[in-house]
């Protein structure tokens, strides 16, 4: 139960941060720069290790591990699970912690490529593992955007959500630099285990500078520090209430077909452009990783 209760939303502690109100605004500053630097750089270390198989699709071709319809599925799998885990902790994001979490394969590509496990058994664990490791994504956005509007009032927390939606870019750009380095130099086994380690340093990241909510650090709420008091409709509104309206609203349901219709192309570059490079075009897979950076 310990376990469980480390992903609740804190209470606020007991005892207020010592101070005067400057005392308290520097403070405060301090933590939600803390709280935008830890959501901005542990989310793209998400993306690395999200975008990974990407990378590595023509070696595992190569090396005959598996076809590129398995691949596709693997990847499919993933983003499936990745969808409806969004969609889920979306919702329990309003009630609990950001927290961080991934799953990488690399020992069973070792395996296989050992021929101690066969093409069968190595296609079936890394299925289930990337849907694993969808499921571990799909973790990151939601409750980070969560941290986000609890440490930034609503004046200027859409200028922040701007910083903070570029991680995922930044994620990109890293992940086809860093892994197609390692992957060129080590064989496609490696990519997988360069992943882990940005996954971890991810973790450290968060847990050293995300930090719950100001109440959770003796602060009031950030509504009381940066005087954007709620209206006595707003704080009669309860966060399951206010779910509900937000599923109900059409125009939520516009904007979630229309995004979805956009990453169908932005997949299909990211997960398929890599590899298209190097078969159709004839690069080698580190100007191949290089150009769709």
């Amino acid at each position: 139960m310990r376990f469980i209760n480390y992903f609740r939303k804190s209470v606020p502690v007991a005892t207020p941060y010592p101070g005067n109100e400057d005392a308290q605004q520097r403070y405060y500053k301090k933590l939600r720069l803390q709280v935008l630097i830890a959501a901005l750089l542990s989310h793209s270390l998400y993306y690395v290790c999200r975008t990974t198989l990407n990378v590595v699709k023509e070696p595992i071709l190569d090396n005959g591990a598996l076809n590129a319809t398995q691949l596709g599925m693997i990847g499919s799998a993933m983003l499936f699970v990745y969808a409806v885990g969004k969609f889920v902790n979306g919702f329990l994001a309003d009630y609990r912690k950001d927290q961080s979490g991934n799953l990488i394969i690399g020992i069973a590509g070792f395996l296989n490529g050992d021929g101690y496990i066969g093409n069968a058994i190595f296609f079936l664990t890394f299925i289930i593992l990337w849907g694993i490791n969808g499921w571990a994504q799909s973790m990151g956005g939601p409750p980070g955007i969560v941290s986000l509007s609890r440490w930034y009032p609503l004046s200027t927390r859409g200028t922040y959500y701007g910083f903070f939606s570029a991680s995922h870019n930044l994620g990109e750009f890293f992940s086809f630099l860093f892994v197609g380095a390692i992957v060129g130099l080590c064989g496609w086994h490696w990519g997988f285990a360069g992943s882990a380690v940005a996954g971890a340093i991810g973790i450290a990241i968060i847990i050293a500078l995300l930090h719950d909510s100001p109440e959770s650090k003796g602060l009031p709420p950030i509504e009381v520090l940066t005087g954007e008091e709620k209206s006595e409709e707003h704080k009669a509104r309860s966060t399951r209430k206010m779910q509900r309206t937000a599923v109900r609203n059409p125009l939520v349901w516009m904007l979630a077909l229309s995004s979805a219709c956009m990453y169908v192309a932005r997949y299909a570059v990211n997960g398929w452009g890599v590899l298209f490079l190097q078969e159709v075009k004839g690069f080698t897979l580190v100007e191949a990783s290089q150009i769709v950076s």
